[in-house]
Protein backbone atom coordinates (compact mmCIF):
# COMPACT_ATOMS: atom_id res chain seq x y z
CA UNK A 1 0.00 0.00 0.00
CA UNK A 2 1.64 3.07 -1.31
CA UNK A 3 1.70 6.29 1.79
CA UNK A 4 0.71 9.13 0.10
CA UNK A 5 -0.55 10.95 3.13
CA UNK A 6 3.53 11.08 4.53
CA UNK A 7 4.46 12.81 1.75
CA UNK A 8 2.11 15.38 2.36
CA UNK A 9 4.61 18.00 2.48
CA UNK A 10 6.03 17.22 -1.24
CA UNK A 11 2.18 17.32 -2.47
CA UNK A 12 1.86 20.71 -0.76
CA UNK A 13 5.21 21.91 -2.53
CA UNK A 14 4.44 21.02 -5.61
CA UNK A 15 1.45 22.48 -6.06
CA UNK A 16 2.91 25.46 -3.95
CA UNK A 17 5.05 26.20 -6.98
CA UNK A 18 2.27 25.57 -9.56
CA UNK A 19 0.10 28.14 -7.54
CA UNK A 20 3.08 31.01 -7.36
CA UNK A 21 4.28 30.29 -11.12
CA UNK A 22 0.37 30.46 -11.78
CA UNK A 23 -0.26 34.15 -10.17
CA UNK A 24 3.15 35.19 -11.54
CA UNK A 25 1.89 34.79 -14.93
CA UNK A 26 -1.42 36.04 -14.44
CA UNK A 27 -0.07 39.42 -12.64
CA UNK A 28 2.22 39.93 -15.74
CA UNK A 29 0.86 38.65 -18.64
CA UNK A 30 -2.90 38.85 -17.62
CA UNK A 31 -5.35 37.24 -19.93
CA UNK A 32 -6.15 37.25 -23.64
CA UNK A 33 -9.83 38.64 -23.42
CA UNK A 34 -12.00 37.16 -26.41
CA UNK A 35 -15.06 39.58 -27.66
CA UNK A 36 -17.06 38.35 -25.12
CA UNK A 37 -15.48 39.99 -22.45
CA UNK A 38 -13.53 42.90 -24.16
CA UNK A 39 -16.40 44.06 -26.78
CA UNK A 40 -15.88 43.48 -30.59
CA UNK A 41 -17.00 41.81 -33.80
CA UNK A 42 -17.38 38.74 -35.30
CA UNK A 43 -18.41 37.25 -38.40
CA UNK A 44 -18.77 33.58 -39.06
CA UNK A 45 -19.11 32.53 -43.03
CA UNK A 46 -18.79 29.49 -44.93
CA UNK A 47 -16.68 29.92 -48.39
CA UNK A 48 -15.21 27.00 -50.83
CA UNK A 49 -11.30 28.35 -50.14
CA UNK A 50 -8.69 26.42 -49.34
CA UNK A 51 -6.28 29.40 -48.37
CA UNK A 52 -9.55 31.33 -46.50
CA UNK A 53 -6.47 32.39 -44.18
CA UNK A 54 -4.20 34.63 -46.50
CA UNK A 55 -7.30 35.53 -48.87
CA UNK A 56 -8.28 37.49 -45.65
CA UNK A 57 -5.43 39.06 -44.27
CA UNK A 58 -5.07 40.72 -47.42
CA UNK A 59 -8.52 41.59 -47.22
CA UNK A 60 -8.14 43.06 -43.59
CA UNK A 61 -5.00 44.79 -45.08
CA UNK A 62 -6.72 46.54 -47.59
CA UNK A 63 -9.47 47.65 -44.68
CA UNK A 64 -6.29 48.95 -42.29
CA UNK A 65 -7.13 46.14 -39.92
CA UNK A 66 -4.44 44.59 -38.78
CA UNK A 67 -5.95 43.19 -34.77
CA UNK A 68 -7.72 40.04 -35.25
CA UNK A 69 -8.25 36.78 -35.39
CA UNK A 70 -9.62 33.64 -37.35
CA UNK A 71 -10.71 30.72 -36.61
CA UNK A 72 -10.63 27.38 -39.37
CA UNK A 73 -14.19 25.97 -38.42
CA UNK A 74 -13.69 23.06 -40.50
CA UNK A 75 -16.02 21.79 -43.78
CA UNK A 76 -15.41 25.64 -44.92
CA UNK A 77 -16.67 27.51 -42.04
CA UNK A 78 -14.83 30.38 -40.66
CA UNK A 79 -14.84 32.36 -37.85
CA UNK A 80 -13.61 35.87 -37.51
CA UNK A 81 -12.98 37.93 -34.68
CA UNK A 82 -11.71 41.96 -34.80
CA UNK A 83 -12.00 45.09 -33.09
CA UNK A 84 -15.76 46.82 -33.26
CA UNK A 85 -16.45 48.24 -37.16
CA UNK A 86 -18.92 50.29 -38.59
CA UNK A 87 -21.57 49.39 -40.58
CA UNK A 88 -20.00 50.65 -43.29
CA UNK A 89 -17.05 48.48 -42.61
CA UNK A 90 -19.12 45.52 -42.45
CA UNK A 91 -20.56 46.49 -46.05
CA UNK A 92 -16.64 46.38 -47.57
CA UNK A 93 -15.61 43.79 -45.87
CA UNK A 94 -18.85 41.70 -47.58
CA UNK A 95 -17.99 43.04 -50.82
CA UNK A 96 -14.25 41.81 -50.75
CA UNK A 97 -15.37 38.72 -49.27
CA UNK A 98 -17.59 38.55 -51.72
CA UNK A 99 -15.29 39.17 -54.60
CA UNK A 100 -11.99 37.47 -53.29
CA UNK A 101 -13.82 34.54 -51.81
CA UNK A 102 -14.94 31.89 -53.74
CA UNK A 103 -18.92 30.83 -52.33
CA UNK A 104 -19.08 33.31 -49.93
CA UNK A 105 -21.90 33.37 -47.38
CA UNK A 106 -22.51 35.10 -44.19
CA UNK A 107 -24.13 32.94 -41.69
CA UNK A 108 -23.67 35.68 -38.49
CA UNK A 109 -22.72 38.90 -38.03
CA UNK A 110 -22.42 39.85 -34.23
CA UNK A 111 -21.28 43.27 -32.62
CA UNK A 112 -20.66 43.09 -28.89
CA UNK A 113 -20.30 46.38 -27.01
CA UNK A 114 -18.43 47.09 -23.30
CA UNK A 115 -21.20 47.02 -21.87
CA UNK A 116 -22.46 43.87 -22.74
CA UNK A 117 -18.76 42.56 -22.32
CA UNK A 118 -18.99 44.08 -18.07
CA UNK A 119 -22.56 42.21 -18.15
CA UNK A 120 -21.13 38.78 -19.07
CA UNK A 121 -18.00 39.30 -16.66
CA UNK A 122 -20.27 40.13 -13.80
CA UNK A 123 -22.51 36.83 -14.73
CA UNK A 124 -19.68 34.60 -15.27
CA UNK A 125 -18.07 35.74 -11.20
CA UNK A 126 -21.77 35.22 -10.18
CA UNK A 127 -22.02 31.49 -11.59
CA UNK A 128 -18.60 30.12 -10.44
CA UNK A 129 -19.69 31.76 -6.99
CA UNK A 130 -22.89 30.36 -6.89
CA UNK A 131 -20.99 26.79 -8.03
CA UNK A 132 -18.46 26.93 -4.85
CA UNK A 133 -21.20 27.70 -2.43
CA UNK A 134 -23.65 24.54 -3.89
CA UNK A 135 -20.61 22.32 -3.65
CA UNK A 136 -19.87 23.17 -0.17
CA UNK A 137 -23.77 22.62 1.02
CA UNK A 138 -24.22 19.53 -1.35
CA UNK A 139 -21.01 17.79 0.54
CA UNK A 140 -22.05 18.90 3.77
CA UNK A 141 -25.46 17.50 3.09
CA UNK A 142 -24.29 14.41 1.29
CA UNK A 143 -21.74 13.38 4.53
CA UNK A 144 -23.86 14.84 7.42
CA UNK A 145 -23.84 11.02 9.08
CA UNK A 146 -20.06 11.26 9.05
CA UNK A 147 -18.88 9.55 12.03
CA UNK A 148 -17.23 11.70 14.73
CA UNK A 149 -15.14 13.48 15.30
CA UNK A 150 -14.65 14.05 11.78
CA UNK A 151 -16.86 17.23 10.34
CA UNK A 152 -19.33 17.44 7.68
CA UNK A 153 -18.31 20.94 6.78
CA UNK A 154 -14.09 20.19 6.75
CA UNK A 155 -15.15 17.91 4.08
CA UNK A 156 -17.15 20.50 1.89
CA UNK A 157 -14.33 23.08 2.59
CA UNK A 158 -11.54 20.76 1.71
CA UNK A 159 -12.61 20.24 -1.37
CA UNK A 160 -13.50 23.76 -2.26
CA UNK A 161 -10.01 24.25 -1.50
CA UNK A 162 -8.62 21.69 -3.74
CA UNK A 163 -10.98 23.48 -6.12
CA UNK A 164 -9.56 27.02 -5.60
CA UNK A 165 -6.30 25.10 -6.38
CA UNK A 166 -7.54 23.86 -9.62
CA UNK A 167 -8.79 26.96 -11.03
CA UNK A 168 -6.07 29.13 -10.18
CA UNK A 169 -3.74 26.42 -11.95
CA UNK A 170 -5.84 26.14 -15.14
CA UNK A 171 -5.98 29.86 -15.04
CA UNK A 172 -2.36 30.41 -14.75
CA UNK A 173 -1.83 27.68 -17.30
CA UNK A 174 -4.48 30.22 -20.09
CA UNK A 175 -2.26 33.06 -18.79
CA UNK A 176 1.04 31.19 -20.65
CA UNK A 177 -0.54 29.38 -23.72
CA UNK A 178 -2.98 32.94 -24.32
CA UNK A 179 0.92 35.04 -24.13
CA UNK A 180 2.54 32.43 -26.68
CA UNK A 181 -0.72 31.71 -28.90
CA UNK A 182 -3.32 33.99 -30.04
CA UNK A 183 -6.23 31.21 -30.14
CA UNK A 184 -6.22 30.83 -26.49
CA UNK A 185 -8.25 33.38 -25.00
CA UNK A 186 -11.04 34.19 -22.45
CA UNK A 187 -14.65 33.72 -24.00
CA UNK A 188 -17.92 32.14 -22.77
CA UNK A 189 -16.16 28.70 -23.45
CA UNK A 190 -13.69 29.16 -20.78
CA UNK A 191 -16.24 29.75 -18.35
CA UNK A 192 -18.22 26.54 -19.42
CA UNK A 193 -14.67 24.65 -19.29
CA UNK A 194 -13.82 26.19 -16.05
CA UNK A 195 -17.44 24.98 -14.78
CA UNK A 196 -16.88 21.66 -15.97
CA UNK A 197 -13.65 21.40 -14.43
CA UNK A 198 -15.30 22.33 -10.95
CA UNK A 199 -17.96 19.37 -11.64
CA UNK A 200 -14.68 16.88 -12.51
CA UNK A 201 -12.88 17.60 -9.94
CA UNK A 202 -15.72 17.55 -7.19
CA UNK A 203 -16.68 14.25 -8.57
CA UNK A 204 -13.05 12.64 -8.13
CA UNK A 205 -12.73 14.52 -4.55
CA UNK A 206 -16.31 12.88 -3.22
CA UNK A 207 -15.45 9.57 -4.82
CA UNK A 208 -12.29 9.68 -2.14
CA UNK A 209 -14.02 11.20 0.20
CA UNK A 210 -16.74 8.68 0.52
CA UNK A 211 -14.55 5.95 0.59
CA UNK A 212 -12.76 7.72 3.83
CA UNK A 213 -15.95 7.40 5.20
CA UNK A 214 -16.98 3.75 5.03
CA UNK A 215 -13.58 2.88 6.40
CA UNK A 216 -13.75 5.03 9.26
CA UNK A 217 -17.05 3.74 10.15
CA UNK A 218 -15.85 0.16 10.02
CA UNK A 219 -12.73 0.95 11.84
CA UNK A 220 -13.34 4.45 13.84
CA UNK A 221 -10.22 3.88 16.38
CA UNK A 222 -7.64 3.33 13.28
CA UNK A 223 -4.98 6.47 12.94
CA UNK A 224 -6.91 8.92 10.16
CA UNK A 225 -3.51 8.48 8.43
CA UNK A 226 -4.05 5.12 7.76
CA UNK A 227 -7.72 5.36 6.38
CA UNK A 228 -6.58 8.00 4.13
CA UNK A 229 -3.84 5.66 2.27
CA UNK A 230 -6.34 2.64 2.38
CA UNK A 231 -8.86 4.98 0.75
CA UNK A 232 -6.74 6.59 -1.86
CA UNK A 233 -5.35 3.28 -2.52
CA UNK A 234 -8.70 1.57 -2.81
CA UNK A 235 -9.82 4.05 -5.16
CA UNK A 236 -6.68 5.32 -7.01
CA UNK A 237 -7.36 3.16 -10.19
CA UNK A 238 -10.43 4.18 -10.54
CA UNK A 239 -10.04 7.75 -10.94
CA UNK A 240 -6.74 7.08 -12.96
CA UNK A 241 -8.60 4.79 -15.62
CA UNK A 242 -11.35 7.46 -15.63
CA UNK A 243 -9.25 10.28 -16.06
CA UNK A 244 -7.36 8.44 -18.81
CA UNK A 245 -10.80 7.81 -20.40
CA UNK A 246 -11.62 11.08 -20.58
CA UNK A 247 -8.45 12.88 -21.54
CA UNK A 248 -7.83 10.15 -24.40
CA UNK A 249 -11.50 11.35 -26.60
CA UNK A 250 -10.36 15.09 -25.53
CA UNK A 251 -7.44 14.50 -27.09
CA UNK A 252 -8.49 13.16 -30.14
CA UNK A 253 -11.25 16.11 -30.41
CA UNK A 254 -7.81 18.29 -29.67
CA UNK A 255 -6.16 16.86 -33.00
CA UNK A 256 -9.50 15.89 -34.86
CA UNK A 257 -12.05 18.85 -33.98
CA UNK A 258 -12.38 22.09 -34.91
CA UNK A 259 -9.89 24.62 -34.73
CA UNK A 260 -12.27 27.02 -33.50
CA UNK A 261 -12.63 24.83 -30.12
CA UNK A 262 -9.57 24.24 -29.84
CA UNK A 263 -8.75 26.43 -26.36
CA UNK A 264 -11.75 24.95 -25.08
CA UNK A 265 -10.36 21.90 -25.57
CA UNK A 266 -7.04 21.77 -24.29
CA UNK A 267 -7.78 23.99 -20.95
CA UNK A 268 -10.17 21.00 -20.14
CA UNK A 269 -7.60 18.32 -20.80
CA UNK A 270 -5.37 20.38 -18.50
CA UNK A 271 -7.81 21.32 -15.90
CA UNK A 272 -9.15 17.80 -15.52
CA UNK A 273 -5.62 16.58 -15.03
CA UNK A 274 -5.11 19.35 -12.48
CA UNK A 275 -8.67 17.77 -11.04
CA UNK A 276 -7.59 14.40 -10.62
CA UNK A 277 -4.37 14.97 -9.26
CA UNK A 278 -6.09 17.55 -6.50
CA UNK A 279 -8.32 15.01 -5.79
CA UNK A 280 -6.10 12.63 -3.76
CA UNK A 281 -2.90 14.77 -3.32
CA UNK A 282 -4.87 17.97 -2.06
CA UNK A 283 -8.26 17.48 -1.05
CA UNK A 284 -7.95 14.29 1.16
CA UNK A 285 -4.41 16.16 2.91
CA UNK A 286 -6.05 19.31 3.16
CA UNK A 287 -8.85 17.42 5.00
CA UNK A 288 -6.36 15.46 7.45
CA UNK A 289 -4.55 18.18 8.37
CA UNK A 290 -7.57 19.98 9.57
CA UNK A 291 -9.27 17.37 11.37
CA UNK A 292 -5.89 16.77 13.18
CA UNK A 293 -5.96 20.57 13.94
CA UNK A 294 -9.16 20.56 15.40
CA UNK A 295 -8.34 17.47 17.44
CA UNK A 296 -5.46 18.63 18.99
CA UNK A 297 -7.37 22.73 19.45
CA UNK A 298 -9.59 20.53 21.52
CA UNK A 299 -7.26 18.77 23.76
CA UNK A 300 -5.97 21.98 24.86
Amino acid sequence: MYKFIKLTKVWFSISGFLMVISIIFISVFGLRLGIDYKGGTAIEFKSDNADTKDILADMLKEMSIDNYQYKDGGQGNGILKLPSISNDQHVQFSKLAIDKLTNYREISYDNVGPSIGKDLTNKSILAVILATVGIIIYIAIAFRRVPKPLSTWIFGVSAVVALIHDLLITIGFVSIIGFFFTWMEVDALFITAMLTIMGFSVHDTIVVYDRLRENFIHNPHQDINLTADESINQTLARSINTTLTVIIVLLALLLLGATSIQHFVLILVFGIFIGTYSSIFVATPVMILWHRSKLTNNKM
